[in-house]
């Protein structure tokens, strides 16, 4: 008797932005430090994924640079020059953003 193969769960292989978040962190250079949001997709488990992942630029949203009180809207750093990286807090999907942001707190 043959033995049928079942189909694969369309629910797991599809794409699921309800499991994308955004975490903040704390990025440390040597020409100096910057806190703003990392976008973690689905795709990715961790922060530490995203890093990791074979993109030379990593993507900042929400950015204060060296706990200045000016907020850029978006900023690109290169990997190579990341000294350390600190998540301030993570979760939180990204669908589930307050309207109109709000601010980064440094640490």
């Amino acid at each position: 008797m043959a033995t049928m193969m079942t189909g694969r769960r369309a629910d797991v292989l599809a794409y699921t932005p309800d499991r994308s978040r955004w975490a903040t962190v704390r990025v440390e250079t040597d020409g100096g430090v910057y806190v703003g949001r990392i976008y973690v997709p689905d795709t990715k488990q961790r922060v530490s994924d995203v890093l990791a992942d074979d993109r030379q630029f990593l993507s900042l949203t929400e950015v204060r640079v060296n706990d200045g009180e000016r907020v850029e809207d978006y900023m690109a750093i290169n990997k190579s020059f990341i000294r350390t990286l600190r998540i301030l807090e993570e979760g939180g999907i990204a669908a589930a953003r307050a309207p109109g942001g709000g601010a980064v707190e440094a640490c």
